[in-house]
């Protein structure tokens, strides 16, 4: 388990030894522009090679586009990926890694903007630039590589340009990508105060959505999987890269005497972390989309498999790598100088591997990824089979993988477990009653995300309804059962540099006046009442059933409306008459949801009866007999699970007081009661 450490812990100083001499500044500009040559270089004879040994690049025997679209349309992409990361990274690390202000000596004094945050601005701000750039590029060669006709300003090209940007996926998708990143240029230039870069990053970040529907992912059968994979792929590559990119840019910064030997080591411990959540997202979510489109063993006796293994191996040398910098960043003595050269020759080995995937996405992979036409009701609504009649082994033996919510499964637990072992080395108690009811509440998500309810969910009302509020009334009230909030005031040290931490994030939610009011459980609970009901009575319920985008924000606006409502209901109570409160609004959202189960049970109009009247289901109620039954699901799933927290909410206030307010309002004391 890595974790970030404060610049302001009680770490020693480190020896003499261990910073740099500070060179010149023209001597630390040519060694910067030498290394962004080199990376240039390198990139493009990998590039180069990549391509033309897996033919990618050959003249087509019909509707050839011309060399300039063979070879254009790749470097284009490779300029776009890796702008995309170095903005990705620039924002990430104006947010929340480099310090925003330099340090003061006298109280009362503000400090001024750090050095080092202002060249991540100002990387983030050219990098978007490059980065909108190359995709009005990529928009006018893909589209003259869609149609084998080289790139002209003819009348008919240009016409039909605009037809294949706002009728076709992967022309509206790149659109998309390109307003995304003119639009981050322009925050980009004009953020500085930390809600509006923490914004920009947020918009640059949300890319991920329309690139994610590119690429080899249109013929895998299983659609959404795949796009999932990709955009967890997408992210951790663009982070880590950019991330790499950036910080070497930084490093000459971060090492001069008026930085503070300390910041450099900050830094480096702070991105160690985000980068080796990166390498596994790039990992894992690798070998899943290599398992999509491969096919098995023998497909990497292939051009496609060639350019898998030679990825592979750059990879695993890059996680080489990345363990040896941060073993060379927790020494006790660390030396930045050779940190500093690991962190060059990963540029290097990045780009490359950043190369290596553009050629990837435009080589044919060994199985023709050419899906067969949907031909039954169920396909052409959902992109996937029918599903058998739903049986009671059914519940337990069906599953769809949902690679999004698998990754925040598994990094919340590595996160939560691995927060309760370094407080237990501390000596400090923590009940296994709150792992188990966090660890609970995970293993439920996963399990409404990716089991069965996510085959039937589409197709069954009932089903729909009882997985939408194990999501947000169970899985919530689970996950802050386990206190993950005292978990991290008990262990994330405050940051005094100006950047943003997970406790700065907390404290300023907390402050804010939506966090203020919501901190009440009456309005909490009706905002969780009010998105049930804006999202089944209003379009929105169309959107997530057409959209796989829709679906995915269905699922995290459940989970997060569910969180905040929990949170206030759960929160430790100042005096017995909050507790009295928590548990009637308890009751009382529980009492709505039951005259919601009675309305459901007595309505004769279908909810979306295009949608689940055009499935061709020949099996099972009828829609209207199974969306009267959802009543019955509302009272299992949303009803008695507030009605126990209600309960439990009023045993805790008769058994234990209010001996945990202090903890929960953010100081690490008793933490082991309750």
């Amino acid at each position: 388990m890595m974790k970030a450490s404060s610049p302001h812990t009680s770490t020693p100083p480190l020896p003499l030894r261990t910073i740099p001499r500070p060179a010149p500044a023209g001597r630390r500009r040519r060694a910067v522009a030498a290394v962004c040559i080199g990376v240039g270089l390198v990139t493009l004879a990998v590039l180069w090679m990549a391509l033309g040994s897996s033919g990618a690049t050959a003249p087509r025997e019909v509707l050839d586009p011309g060399a300039l679209v063979r070879w254009g349309l790749p470097l284009a992409t490779t300029v776009h990926h890796l702008a995309m990361g170095i903005t990705w990274a620039g924002l990430v690390f104006a947010t929340t890694v480099v310090p925003r202000s330099t340090p003061v000596t006298g109280a009362g004094q503000a400090g001024a903007e750090h050095p080092a945050f202002a060249r991540a601005m100002t990387v983030a701000a050219a990098a978007a630039g490059v980065w909108t750039l190359a995709a009005v590029a990529i928009i006018v060669l893909s589209y003259a590589d869609t149609i084998g006709t080289p790139v002209s300003g003819s009348a008919e090209f240009t016409g039909q340009l605009g037809y294949y940007v706002t009728r076709l996926i992967p022309g509206q998708a790149w659109a998309v990508t390109a307003v995304t990143a003119a639009l981050t240029t322009t925050l980009a230039v004009l953020a500085r105060s930390p809600v509006p870069v923490a914004a920009t990053a947020l918009v640059a970040l949300a890319a991920v959505i329309p690139l994610s529907q590119l690429g080899h992912v249109a013929g895998v059968d299983d659609h959404n999987g795949a796009v999932n994979a990709l955009a967890l792929h997408l992210l951790g590559a663009g982070i880590w890269t950019g991330g790499i990119i950036v910080l070497a840019l930084l490093a000459p910064l971060l090492t001069i005497p008026a930085a503070g030997h300390q910041t450099a080591r900050t830094v480096l411990e702070r991105f160690s972390t985000l980068a080796g959540v990166a390498f596994v997202l790039v990992a894992v979510s690798g070998v899943i989309n290599t398992i999509y489109r491969i096919g098995g063993w023998d497909g990497l006796n292939s051009g496609y498999g060639a350019l898998v293994i030679a990825k592979t191996i750059a990879t695993v040398a890059l996680g080489v790598l990345g363990y040896l910098n941060r073993r060379a960043i927790t020494a006790g003595t660390p030396r930045l100088g050779r940190v500093w050269r690991l962190i060059t020759v990963e540029v290097f080995i990045l780009c490359a591997v950043m190369a290596l995937g553009v050629a990837l996405g435009r080589t044919p992979t060994p199985v023709p990824l050419e899906r067969q036409p949907d031909i039954t009701p169920a396909e052409i609504l959902t992109g996937y089979l029918l599903p058998p009649p739903l049986s009671f082994s059914g519940w337990f033996t069906q599953w769809r993988v949902d690679w999004l919510w698998i990754a925040v499964a598994i990094l919340a637990a590595c996160l939560y477990l691995g927060g309760v072992r370094h407080l237990r080395r501390t000596g400090a108690p923590w009940p296994v009653a709150r792992t188990a009811a966090f660890m609970a509440g995970l293993v439920l998500l996963v399990y409404v995300t990716c089991g069965a309810m996510a085959l039937y969910a589409p197709i069954l009302f009932s089903v729909h309804t009882t997985a939408h509020l194990l999501l947000s009334f169970p899985v919530p009230l689970l996950l802050i059962a386990g206190a993950p909030g005292r978990l991290a005031a008990a262990l994330v040290p405050t940051r005094t540099d100006g950047s943003t931490g997970a406790r700065e994030l907390a404290a300023a939610w907390r402050t804010s006046r939506a966090g203020a009011l919501l901190a009440h459980p009456a309005p909490a609970g009706i905002l969780v009442l009010a998105g049930l009901g804006v999202f089944y009575y209003t379009p929105a319920f169309a959107l997530a059933l057409h959209t796989h985008v829709g679906h995915e924000l269905m699922n995290t606006t459940a989970v997060a409306l569910g969180l905040i409502f929990a949170t206030a209901a759960l929160a430790a109570p100042p005096d017995r008459r909050a507790v009295r409160t928590q548990a009637l609004v308890l009751l009382a959202v529980a009492t709505v949801l039951g005259i919601w189960a009675v309305f459901t049970a007595l309505s004769p109009t279908v909810i979306q009866p295009e949608w689940f009247s055009g499935l061709g289901r020949d099996w099972g109620p009828s829609p209207l007999a199974d969306q009267q039954s959802a009543a019955t699901r509302i009272i299992l799933a949303g009803v008695l699970p507030l009605l126990a927290a209600a309960l439990a909410v009023l045993a805790r206030g008769h058994q234990h007081g209010t001996t945990d307010a202090t903890v929960d309002r953010g100081t690490p004391k008793d933490i082991h009661h309750g």
